[in-house]
């Protein structure tokens, strides 16, 4: 194994999938990057066996990629990426010296490092699934920062650590929720397809932080097991969370009592001054609202309390007074991204509807806390 190339391409690509790679490895060779030199083309593989990365390097312009030999081996990932991030050089040569020695050098200096044989990394299946679809980089960026949010981030019941994929009648519906919220896009699909899938949050914030700014669109190849993401000769692939998502449909309340239409940043700014007042460690607001006045209130017996006004606030309906999560309201209106926001109340201690006056295809819901005071 013998080649050169581009260094900070390189060093680009090592860091896409490196992010598969856990501290916790299972398998000592699963704490590196597998490095198959072919005669025409460079494969770099990732894992911690849940996600899998493989991105393909091939000669061109911008990597000047030169192959002598080929070959394989698997090198410490830390150690390899801080090696070439930090080498002060164009290009860098990589050499199997000995079966699991490699010399990276420069014009300036080399260093060995020790790796392990190829033959010790495990056998991970990239082939494609059958269903697939295709995404504008931006809508799954967006399916990602609008939903995943609300995903749960414990153990108790794991299926609810994942954004849920349906695929029905030519539309996707994305969901995430801990079953104290939700958080829900819906997008057009061009092709009518039917699957009902759970990919875990941490395998699509990881898609989306190595997905280029000029990449225009994502194909995306799913089945009942494992989820791909294929984009610029890379492929992000993912195992699936087993289990049945809740039926998310029953708890989007579909009549209301009333409604309030208010500017996003004064309904956050409120929610956001308040947050050192907690309840065991719970940021609960109080939100009184009629046709004359709304206001949100705060309280604490060991810290104090607040009670502010919205000015820029429609109100219609019936006068209710309820408490929620201030935290998981600020959440929701910093994921809608919007000029407005609209709450529609369905009763005293029912599910709370947010989502953007101008766009519907994304919703939150906010279940309402009882308070005694």
């Amino acid at each position: 194994m013998h080649f050169s190339i581009d260094r900070k391409y390189f060093y680009e690509k090592l860091s896409v999938v490196s992010r598969a790679i856990s501290v916790f490895s299972p398998l000592p060779a699963l704490s590196g990057i597998c490095i198959d030199v072919k005669s025409d083309q460079i494969i770099l593989t990732g894992s911690d066996s849940n996600v899998s990365i493989r991105s393909t390097i091939v000669r061109g312009e911008l990597n000047q990629l030169d192959i002598d030999s080929t070959g394989s081996i698997v090198i410490e990932s830390k150690y390899l990426l801080e090696i070439i991030r930090k080498m002060d050089c164009t290009m860098v040569e990589l050499e199997l010296v000995d079966y699991s020695l490699v010399r990276i050098s420069s014009d300036n200096g080399q260093f060995n490092l020790n790796g392990i044989q190829s033959n010790e990394y495990p056998n991970i299946d990239f082939s494609q699934p059958t269903n697939s679809f295709e995404l504008k980089s931006k809508d799954l960026k967006d399916i990602v920062s609008q939903t995943s949010f609300a995903c749960s981030d414990k153990d108790t019941r794991p299926v609810l650590n994942g954004v849920n994929f349906k695929a029905s009648n030519n539309t996707l519906y994305c969901s995430g929720t801990d079953s104290y919220r939700l958080a829900r896009k819906v997008l057009p699909l061009q092709i009518n397809h039917e699957f009902n899938i759970t990919i875990p949050s941490k395998s699509l914030n990881e898609v989306v932080r190595s997905i280029n700014e000029d990449e225009e669109s994502i194909h995306i190849y799913v089945d009942s097991k494992k989820a791909q993401f294929i984009f610029d000769k890379t492929i992000i692939q993912t195992r699936l969370i087993d289990g049945t998502f809740p039926d998310v449909d029953r708890i989007i309340p579909t009549s209301f009592i009333s409604s309030m239409v208010i500017d996003s940043k004064e309904l956050a700014g409120v929610i956001d001054r308040t947050n050192f007042i907690r309840n065991e460690k719970i940021h609960l607001i109080k939100l009184e609202c009629s046709s004359e006045i709304t206001r949100i209130k705060t309280s604490s017996s060991e810290i104090g309390n607040s009670d502010e006004v919205l000015t820029n606030c429609e109100y219609t309906g019936e006068d209710i007074t309820l408490s929620c999560n201030g935290t998981f309201m600020l959440d929701a209106i910093k994921a809608l991204n919007s000029e407005k926001v609209k709450l529609e109340f369905s009763g005293l201690m029912k599910p709370i509807k947010i989502y953007d006056p101008e766009d519907d295809s994304v919703i939150m819901v906010i279940v309402p806390i009882r308070s005694y005071d």
